[in-house]
C-alpha cells in the first residue's frame, strides 16, 4: 500500500439502500481516487421509499471506531454524517482535537433529518455541534433547515443566507458551504450554494433540476468535497469541484428502487 495516497474516513450511519450513509460516501470516495474508511454510527431499516426505523450503536463502539482509524491509517479529511447522539458527536470533537495534525481536514454534514422528515438527531444534539464540533470543523456542508435549526432563526434568500454562514462561522468554523436547495423557488428559478470564510464568500451558481426528488445528496457532496480535499485541492476549488460533481448526477439520477432515486454513481 501507498502510504501517501489520499484517504479520507466517513463517520455515518449505514443505508442498506445504498443511496445513502456509509455506501453512498465509499462509492463517492472510490470513483473520485481517494482509498475510503467508515465508522458506523448506526444500522437503519430504508430503502427508496423511506427510513423505516433506526438502531443506533453504543457511543463506545462508535467512538473505537473513529479511534482505531485515526491512530492507524490517519486519513487526510474526516466527514461526519449521521451522528445522532450527543455523546457521538462530542466525542468525535474530542478525538479529532486528540489526533489531528495540521493538515488534517474535517467536513461535517449535520444530518438532522432523512430526507422523507425522520428525525436522525436525538436531544441535545445541536447544542453538542455548537460546542464540540463546529469549533474543529473546516467545511460545514449544512442545508437550509439545517443550518436554521444551528443558528435558531429562519433563512429565506440570499441575504440571509450570507447572515447564517456569518453566524455559523462565529462557532469556530473555517468555512461555510450553504446549500440553497430547500430555498422557494420564488427566491430566483436559479440556485446558488454558498461558500463562506472569514476571509470572503463565493456564489457557486447552477441550475435547479426540474422534477428532482433525490436521496443521499448531501451525502454525496460532503463525501465529494472530502474527497477533493485529500486530492489535495484547496478549499474553494475541492467545493466548486464537489458542487460541480453532484450536480451532475442530480442531472442523470438512478433510480434502482419503486421510491426516490439517487445521485447517479457513475455505475
Amino acid at each position: 500500500m501507498d502510504r501517501r495516497m489520499p484517504k479520507v474516513l466517513t463517520i455515518a450511519g449505514s443505508d442498506p439502500g445504498g443511496g445513502a450513509g456509509i455506501q453512498a460516501d465509499l462509492k463517492v470516495m472510490t470513483q473520485l481516487g481517494v482509498y475510503g474508511t467508515a465508522a458506523v454510527t448506526a444500522l437503519t431499516r430504508q430503502n427508496s421509499q423511506g427510513v423505516l426505523g433506526v438502531h443506533p450503536l453504543s457511543p463506545e463502539w462508535v467512538l473505537a471506531q473513529v479511534e482505531d482509524v485515526l491512530r492507524d491509517i490517519e486519513p487526510q479529511v474526516a466527514k461526519t454524517g449521521m451522528l445522532q447522539h450527543a455523546e457521538i458527536i462530542r466525542g468525535v470533537g474530542r478525538l479529532w482535537s486528540q489526533y489531528r495534525h495540521d493538515q488534517q481536514m474535517l467536513v461535517v454534514d449535520p444530518v438532522l433529518h432523512s430526507g422523507t422528515g425522520v428525525s436522525l438527531l436525538e436531544a441535545g444534539g445541536l447544542a453538542a455541534f455548537r460546542e464540540a464540533l463546529l469549533p474543529v470543523t473546516t467545511v460545514l456542508t449544512p442545508n437550509v433547515p439545517e443550518a436554521e435549526a444551528l443558528i435558531g432563526r429562519p433563512i429565506r434568500n440570499r441575504l440571509e443566507m450570507e447572515s447564517a454562514a456569518s453566524v455559523l462561522l462565529q462557532y469556530g468554523v473555517k468555512w461555510v458551504l450553504l446549500k440553497s436547495g430547500h430555498l422557494p423557488k420564488e427566491a430566483g428559478e436559479d440556485m446558488a450554494d454558498l461558500l463562506m470564510s472569514l476571509e470572503g464568500s463565493l456564489w457557486l451558481q447552477g441550475r435547479r433540476v426540474p422534477g428532482a426528488d433525490l436521496h443521499g445528496t448531501g451525502c454525496s457532496l460532503a463525501s465529494a468535497l472530502a474527497s477533493y480535499l485529500a486530492l489535495g485541492f484547496p478549499v474553494p476549488e475541492a467545493a466548486k469541484k464537489a458542487v460541480d460533481w453532484v450536480r451532475e448526477g442530480i442531472s442523470s439520477p438512478l433510480y434502482p428502487g419503486k421510491g426516490r432515486g439517487v445521485v447517479c454513481q457513475r455505475i
